[in-house]
């Protein structure tokens, strides 16, 4: 199906999944173009304004990931210029950043998610005392970073301190929640239509820090449930999805164990779109050639400026550009 919508394919980003998002990109662009659409690629750096006002694009597919692509900074960006984008809006996508206030949410609307608090950078007392009683073993995981940190198993009060320490790396605020045994499961829905689930085996179950240079190249194997919870868990993932108000595709992290428990760990609102991630395979499974759940995805790109969706084309940019005049003013 060809279109005379100018598409453009937002990729790279300035997070440490850059390399990952450009392989995705140049993935979704080739699949565009096999479907007959007119597409360019736009690297996202901190130009990318100029970028979009002089490419003139119609429609934004965005393919990256991480900060200030996925949490809100980019899509609000486009909403401002009138250009429509795939994916979640931009609370959605701030929510889903924000591990803690995803939790928050998640248990507003009784969803399972592991107990646990939030510690900051400038916090006052011993960490032993601030503990307190919550027992071990701890996941430790930075609370805004992106979602390729999967966190640090903490079994006694010396690993724990150093697991904080490490994320205070990253940023102020860490995330410390009760280790949960399961399998790590990646549910894939597609506008609010939850597809199927795969198993993600990593290292020490979801936690660890996951390898950059691994990212794509998740081994995704099917995992065998009973018919009725099998259903549970995509009723459970679209719940989550709805609490959060995600839109277009996106790929909810669970833990299911043994003891017939699911618990929610991470809700990802930019899932990588290599035809290897979690997400096309799962399509796959349930019966989408890759090009067509590209295809799917662009189809609901739309705008959600005045809390009304609205897919139409921008108008086009003529005038003069106003940060020039400010440049020579400066110098």
């Amino acid at each position: 199906m060809s279109s005379s919508r100018k598409i453009g394919v937002l990729l790279g980003g300035l997070s440490v999944e850059r390399d990952a998002s450009i392989r995705a990109g140049e993935a979704v662009t080739s699949a565009l173009r096999q479907m007959g659409h007119q597409t360019c690629s736009m690297f996202v750096d901190r130009d990318i304004d100029v970028a979009v006002r002089q490419t003139k694009i119609d429609v934004a597919f965005l393919a990256v990931r991480g900060r200030t692509s996925t949490d809100g900074c980019l899509q609000g960006f486009l909403e401002l210029h009138g250009v429509p984008y795939t994916g979640s809006g931009v609370l959605a996508s701030g929510l889903a950043m924000n591990r803690a206030k995803t939790k928050d949410i998640l248990r507003l609307f009784n969803l399972p998610v592991s107990p646990g608090y939030v510690l900051r950078s400038n916090h006052h007392g011993e960490l032993a005392d601030l503990h307190g009683s919550f027992g071990f073993p701890v996941v430790v995981r930075p609370v805004n970073a992106s979602l390729l940190w999967g966190g640090t198993l903490a079994r006694d009060e010396m690993e724990i301190e150093s697991a904080v320490e490490d994320g205070f790396r990253l940023e102020d605020r860490v995330l410390v929640e009760r280790f949960l045994q399961g399998r790590p499961v990646s549910v894939g829905i597609l506008d609010g239509v939850a597809l199927g689930m795969v198993e993600v085996p990593r290292a020490g179950g979801w936690t660890g820090l996951r390898s950059v240079a691994a990212r794509g190249h998740e081994l995704c194997s099917p995992i065998r449930l009973s018919r009725e919870r099998h259903e549970s868990v995509l009723r459970l993932a679209a719940a989550a999805y709805e609490a959060l108000g995600c839109e277009g595709p996106a790929c909810v992290e669970m833990l299911v164990s043994d003891r017939l428990n699911e618990t929610i760990v991470d809700i990802d609102t930019a899932p990588l779109l290599l035809p290897s991630s979690p997400l096309p395979v799962i399509a796959g499974q349930a019966g989408l050639e890759y090009c067509e759940f590209i295809e799917e995805i662009l189809r609901g790109a739309h705008l959600q400026a005045r809390g009304r969706q609205r897919r139409s084309c921008p108008a086009a940019f003529d005038g003069p550009d106003r940060r020039a005049a400010v440049l020579s003013e400066a110098h």
